[in-house]
């Protein structure tokens, strides 16, 4: 028996003996690729199809799937105005399976969440942006306080994936969150979110971005606060454009048209 069925048979055996199951509707998961979710429950969130908002990266309500259609900026974002940041993407609508692996991400240090993420990072952004465009990639970063304690950042593993996608892509670690903020998802008013973002984030005094082009990548952005202070702190050290890729974004219930 070569290598590869042995490879398979050993597989197989591990599966029969040692049993995943889906952890939203205990289905049981008949392969390795993803130990968490079945098939049918991770293809259940939309992923987020032009049009889209390119401010806020919501899909146009009754309007997703039509591929070819042109993006523009939603009717709540307009009224908004423009933000730090210049576009923003997202990989798909937080919900069901999408939702649940940002939080057990986050919170249940179930790291292996971050490959899968990744994955459809990677797929939106080969169907919906240039990455070669970009001069750097940078990760919306924790306090070294909250690091320490949860042991990584789940923005970090995003761009590592990125990373091994995209080699053209160059890692920056130049940007600092300086001051301990709340837990952003447990703000529920958007003016207190916003407050608690405020003046979080600078770049080393030494570090020169100037002209550059950057991608700012995270896991979930709601009121867009976090996304908007790093990249205003970005663009204050000479940044000329920051783009945010995030894995995920919440339908909010206004009129996207």
């Amino acid at each position: 028996m070569n290598q590869l069925n042995s490879t398979m048979v050993l597989d197989g055996f591990k599966r029969l003996v040692f049993p995943h199951y889906c952890v939203l509707c205990d289905r049981r998961i008949l392969t390795d690729d993803n130990r968490f979710y079945c098939p049918e429950c991770w293809a259940l969130p939309t992923r987020v199809e032009r049009p889209f908002c390119t401010q806020c990266g919501q899909p146009h309500t009754g309007q997703i799937g039509f591929g070819e259609s042109a993006n523009f900026v939603c009717a709540m974002c307009r009224e908004k105005g423009p933000r730090e940041y210049d576009r923003l993407f997202s990989a798909c609508v937080y919900e069901g399976a999408a939702e649940d692996a940002v939080k057990r991400l986050k919170f249940q240090h179930k790291k292996q969440l971050a490959q899968l993420m990744a994955e459809e990072l990677i797929a939106y952004a080969k169907r919906e942006m240039n990455v070669d465009h970009y001069d750097l990639v940078e990760a919306v970063p924790l306090h070294p306080i909250r690091k320490r304690e949860r042991g990584y950042n789940q923005s970090d593993l995003l761009v590592e994936g990125l990373l091994e996608e995209f080699p053209s892509l160059r890692r920056s670690n130049s940007l600092h969150r300086i001051r301990p903020t709340r837990v952003q998802s447990r703000i529920s008013d958007p003016v207190l979110r916003k407050k608690n973002m405020v003046g979080a984030f600078a770049v080393e005094g030494s570090v020169d971005l100037a002209c550059q082009s950057i991608l700012l990548v995270d896991d979930v952005v709601t009121s867009g606060g976090t996304v908007s202070e790093c990249a205003k702190a970005l663009k204050r050290a000479g940044a000329s454009e920051v783009d945010v890729l995030t894995f995920s974004v919440p339908i909010l219930s206004v009129d996207m048209g």
